[in-house]
This record gives structure tokens, C-alpha cells and sequence, in this order.
């Protein structure tokens, strides 16, 4: 998918016993927003400590197979580019998993030349 076809979704959920990490992802996706999924490569992790509590983040890249989108537990959204993510603002444990999108984006277009 080209940089200008990027869609990043930011959803958070736990992994529940027996789940694996790609399985509660296309879970959460489901149960937060109405689409069925299939997780595709993994980004990072991301650990970060807000002082009451430690946030752990898996970043998959995930493949949009069906469904309409739905705001079961979001305010909102925008669809916008890889280079307009600069103009929102994210909760600190997400940075790393961004900046490894950045990089995976930069690496595929550079071997794809």
C-alpha cells in the first residue's frame, strides 16, 4: 500500500487468555470499530510508564477485509496521510509504534525503486 493509501487505526484492548496478539487485535478492531481484519506484519512493541500505570502496545500493520466503520468506543476519526500524522497528537506509548511505521514506509519505498 503506497504512503498516500496509509490508514492508521489506533486501537487499544487487552489479549485475553488463550488469545494470541494478532487475534485480540482483529478482535478490539472488530469490537471497536465493525470491520473484519487480518493482521499482517509486526511494527513494534511499545512500553511506557505514565506513573499510575505501564502501557504495553503491539503495532501490527493490518489488512482491512470487511465491514463498514462503526465508532462503537471512538469519539471520531479522520483518514489522513502518513505525512499529516505530525498534526495530531498521540498518547506517548504510541510515538514508537508511529515512528516504526514511518520506517517501515520508508524502507518498502526504497527497496521497491
Amino acid at each position: 500500500m503506497s504512503a498516500s493509501k496509509l490508514r492508521l487505526i489506533v486501537v487499544a484492548g487487552v489479549i485475553e487468555v488463550g488469545e494470541t496478539p494478532s487475534q485480540a487485535l482483529e478482535r478490539e478492531l472488530y469490537e471497536e470499530l465493525a470491520i473484519r481484519t487480518v493482521t499482517g506484519l509486526w511494527l513494534a512493541d511499545s512500553v511506557f510508564d505514565y506513573g499510575d500505570k505501564i502501557v504495553e502496545l503491539k503495532g501490527y500493520l493490518s489488512h482491512w477485509q470487511q465491514g463498514d466503520i462503526q465508532l462503537n468506543s471512538h469519539q471520531q476519526m479522520a483518514w489522513v496521510s502518513l505525512a499529516q500524522l505530525g498534526n495530531y497528537q498521540f498518547c506517548a506509548a504510541d510515538y514508537p509504534i508511529i515512528t516504526a511505521l514511518h520506517d517501515h514506509i520508508a524502507l518498502k519505498s526504497h527497496t521497491e525503486v
